[in-house]
């Protein structure tokens, strides 16, 4: 059984925010639920509960109520609506923009806030396919072909969660409130969440109320962690981004970027439309 995480704060506002779920998915089950999203609103809502009965209380009856006002047809059709490719851009999004929030300066606060949002976002995306999936199972229906999409979703960025200690205080939060059965599995919520030593090397001084960490960063985590300690044998805790970031384009537009950074910029930029266009806007402004 996994251990519980160290919690930061008071975890009574995220969980009256999974029990609201209670009602809006009586709500959302007054009648037969026909339509392929709906269904997929449904099957996340009760997984929800059934992921975290022992903070929240039994959910299996009402879980199994909601589930079965989903028409098996709009179930497939909503399983088969996931887009995995389109789904693991988002969490790799969500990864980059977990680690500009990590770096951020003291003076760039509000850019901060909008990419924590952004990352803690992704994160909760990702949660809900999970709770899909837990329906799933109580409705006995066969994951198969989900799992083989959170497969290609999940797909080497487990080894990439350092990036996001600077959200480790909700992350902790969230893991808390799973049975403890979910923790180990909700990577995006449990890895590498108690390794707030890493901030310290991402990021030297420290940022007055960032707001995201209050464990301390010390010498007894580093005793005990091997994953912090490979990292800090590392030649460069330098995260590679999947996408062009808006501090690589900063450092572009005022003469500070490497020619690697120039390289990966216009040679990711060819198959990517968002960063493409990034790239239009930062030379235009330039003129």
């Amino acid at each position: 059984m996994t251990p519980p995480p160290d919690v930061d704060g008071d975890l009574s506002p995220l969980l009256k925010g999974y029990a609201d779920r209670r009602r809006a998915l009586e709500s959302a089950t007054v009648n037969k639920v026909t339509e392929a999203a709906d269904a997929g609103r449904v099957l996340a809502m009760a997984g929800d509960l059934l992921r975290r009965t022992q903070a929240l209380g039994d959910s299996l009856r009402d879980a199994t109520l909601a589930i079965d006002r989903c028409e098996n047809q709009a179930i497939a059709a909503y399983v088969d609506s996931i887009d995995a490719e389109a789904e693991r851009k988002k969490l790799v999004r969500g990864l980059d923009d977990a680690f500009e929030a990590l770096i951020a300066d003291e003076d760039e606060a509000d850019e901060r806030v909008l990419y924590t949002e952004s990352a803690e976002a992704a994160l909760a995306s990702r949660d809900a396919l999970a709770s899909v999936r837990a329906s799933l199972v109580l409705a006995s229906l066969d994951t198969t072909k989900l799992d083989g999409k959170l497969q290609t979703i999940d797909a080497d960025l487990k080894k990439k969660a350092r990036v996001l200690v600077g959200l480790n205080a909700k992350r902790r939060r969230e893991a808390e409130a799973l049975d403890p059965a979910e923790r180990e599995a909700a990577w995006w919520f449990s890895a590498r969440s108690q390794c707030d030593f890493l901030i310290s090397l991402y990021r030297p001084d420290p940022v007055p109320n960032a707001g995201q960490v209050t464990q301390p960063h010390n010498a007894a985590h580093l005793a005990v962690c091997e994953a912090c300690q490979r990292d800090v044998e590392a030649s460069s805790l330098a995260y590679t981004p999947q996408h062009v970031t808006a501090s690589s384009l900063w450092r572009r537009q005022h003469g500070h970027a490497t020619g690697d950074e120039i390289a990966f910029m216009d040679s990711h930029a060819k198959g990517c439309k968002d960063c493409q266009r990034a790239l239009d806007a930062a030379a235009q402004a330039e003129e």
